[in-house]
């Protein structure tokens, strides 16, 4: 079994698609941002938050000095309070306690108390209304500092770069989508097939502990009873009471699973690498497909794969010289029976197309060459060494492409 799983290229698209999507919602959030950045900038007004500031300090300087002023007057009070209750007599010395001045002397020390408490509660509120016309102040001058340094045309600038970057990676995310959409679809088949196998096998797997598990049992039991019992639980949980025939019968089960799982996995890979492939031009050895097995066919089999490609991608055909005797017109009869949207070229008299078919699916790694030759001769050349070669086959009248996904009649 790999290691790593043939699904592992769809897992690298999932990944692909939900970093996408991060960074679309990063980017929103960048554009929103800015957006409230410049509305907020467009919207002030200096000379409103300037009144403010003159209007913060101004109560500032009120409220400093009214604190000021509170500060004296509790200062004032307590000194008050203390020489009152210095005048005043210890309870203990009743005969003084209970006497006109004593009891004077008591209503002053609580009346002061209470304005004492009094002029806190104003102190207080006084502080926290101070403390907020500072905060007020503080923040209308940093709007003002930053109304000053903030450059609106840098920020549209910005601004529309992020818009442009977010309509990009817009369109990326949904070709991503389609793209993952559509092999999933493709693979569906194989990686149902692939779960399904993988499940069984954990199941035949499972069967075995549980068997062998059953055989020691067996093994261990002192009477036999207790090896009754254990072969009718054996019977009951997989229709056999015996042990070993459940595990040999598993084994063989999975010796089958471990033979077909591989295949399943290589077909998915093959499949995965099949649709991983990009292919932006064509280029098609034309008097190859020509041919169903050793009889000529004609153009048929050319047009049909043409008619079943459609604008999938830029097609070129080349062929040999010997084509315009096979079909009996000249070159620009061959090109008129394929149609102007198709490249068509003939090779040189007493010239093979092979080395044009190398030359002209060389011009980028997106280019491939539809023949049957291996062009062992030209292994030097890009096109073979990084296998841009793909295979059809022409039989009983249908024209098969694998790598294509093409199966047509001709």
């Amino acid at each position: 079994m790999n290691a790593i799983s043939p699904l592992e290229p769809l897992q690298r698209r999932r990944s692909r698609i939900k970093r996408l999507t991060e960074q679309h919602r990063a980017m929103q959030e960048t554009q929103r941002a800015l957006r409230d950045s410049i509305e907020s900038h467009k919207a002030f007004e200096p000379e409103v938050e300037l009144g403010k500031i003159k209007r913060f300090e101004s109560t500032s300087v009120g409220l400093s000095q009214k604190i000021a002023d509170e500060e004296v007057y509790k200062a004032n009070l307590e000194n008050r309070l203390k020489d009152t209750r210095a005048a005043q007599t210890n309870p203990l010395v009743f005969w003084k306690f209970f006497t006109a001045e004593q009891k004077r002397l008591r209503v002053e020390a609580s009346r002061l108390r209470k304005e004492i408490s009094s002029v806190n509660e104003h102190l207080m509120s006084d502080n926290e209304a101070l403390s907020k016309a500072r905060s007020d102040l503080s923040s209308t001058q940093k709007r003002i500092s930053e109304h000053e340094c903030f450059n609106l045309n840098e920020a549209e600038t910005q601004l529309a770069a992020i818009q442009q970057k977010t309509r990009q990676i817009d369109s990326d995310l949904a070709a991503a989508k389609a793209e993952l959409k559509r092999i999933e679809e493709k693979i569906r088949p194989h990686s149902q097939e692939l779960d399904r196998l993988e499940s069984e096998l954990e199941t035949f797997n499972s069967d075995i502990a549980k068997a062998d598990r059953f055989d020691r049992d067996l093994t261990a039991a002192e009477n036999s009873y207790e090896r009754a019992m254990i072969h009718q639980e054996c019977e009951e949980k997989f229709g056999s009471g015996s042990p070993r025939h459940v595990i040999n019968d598993r084994r063989g089960k999975i010796r089958r699973l471990e033979n077909n799982i591989p295949k399943v996995e290589r077909r998915i890979r093959d499949e995965l690498k099949k649709l991983d492939r990009t292919i932006s031009h064509l280029v098609i050895d034309g008097n190859n497909a020509c041919y169903e097995g050793q009889s000529f066919i004609g153009l048929r089999g050319i047009s049909a794969l043409l008619g079943a490609l459609g604008d999938r991608f830029k097609v070129t055909i080349v062929f040999d010289a010997s084509i315009r005797a096979m079909l009996k017109t000249d070159n620009q009869g061959v090109e008129k029976l394929l149609g102007a949207k198709v490249a068509t070229h003939v090779a040189p008299t007493k010239t093979a197309a092979d080395e044009y078919l190398m030359k002209l699916a060389g011009k980028g790694k997106n280019a491939f060459v539809l023949s049957n030759d291996r062009f062992a001769e030209y292994h030097d050349y890009d096109v073979v060494k990084s296998r841009r070669v793909l295979r059809f086959l022409i039989a009983d009248g249908m024209f098969m492409a694998n790598e294509l996904d093409i199966s047509i009649r001709i």
